[in-house]
């Protein structure tokens, strides 16, 4: 019995090992990718869209998607850049606040994965206060400019998105 036991652990083992060697890991390049996943609105009583929620899906080769709680001076403010725009005279606009304080830009939380394999994709679904923005616009039609960056300050693709038209 002993050396049936023995046999089949002899046998065992390299088969083990010969089936992990064959999960394929994704792989992804160092620097993030995203791209566009929708664009919601809410309405408030009054039936105007008042609050929006824009998906982007993300691939990033190395992991370091997203800031520390402590991370809160440039260039790690902030690590999703939104550039909120308008259609206005034929052409799409920067809406930009009054206030040089206030920003569409956003802060991703720590996305690192633990383990060996960094590699990590996913969705991320930012929401946008509309009810202040609709003070801003000009008109209905409003479109997004968005990339985001990881800690090592590798810039993603821009993205575009298409034209919504919001009620206002």
């Amino acid at each position: 019995m002993k050396l049936y036991t023995k046999i089949s652990l002899i046998l065992l083992i390299p088969l083990l090992a010969g089936l992990n060697a064959c999960v394929k890991e994704d792989q992804y390049p160092v620097i993030p990718h995203i791209e566009y996943g929708g664009f919601a609105t809410g309405k408030d009583v009054m039936g105007k869209d008042s609050v929006g929620e824009i998906r982007i899906s993300y691939t990033d080769g190395d992991g370091n998607i997203g800031l520390y709680w402590y991370d809160t001076i440039e260039p790690l403010k902030y690590n999703y850049y939104l550039k909120f725009m308008q259609y206005y005279n034929k052409e799409l606009v920067e809406v930009k606040p009054v206030n040089s304080n206030v920003t569409f830009n956003s802060r991703i939380p720590i996305l690192t994965p633990r383990g060996r394999n960094k590699n990590i994709k996913g969705d991320i679904a930012m929401t946008l206060e509309l009810y202040f923005a609709r003070l801003l616009l000009k008109t209905d039609t409003i479109a997004f400019e968005i990339y985001i960056k990881d800690r090592d300050l590798n810039e993603s693709n821009v993205i575009q998105t298409p034209m919504y038209i919001i009620k206002k």
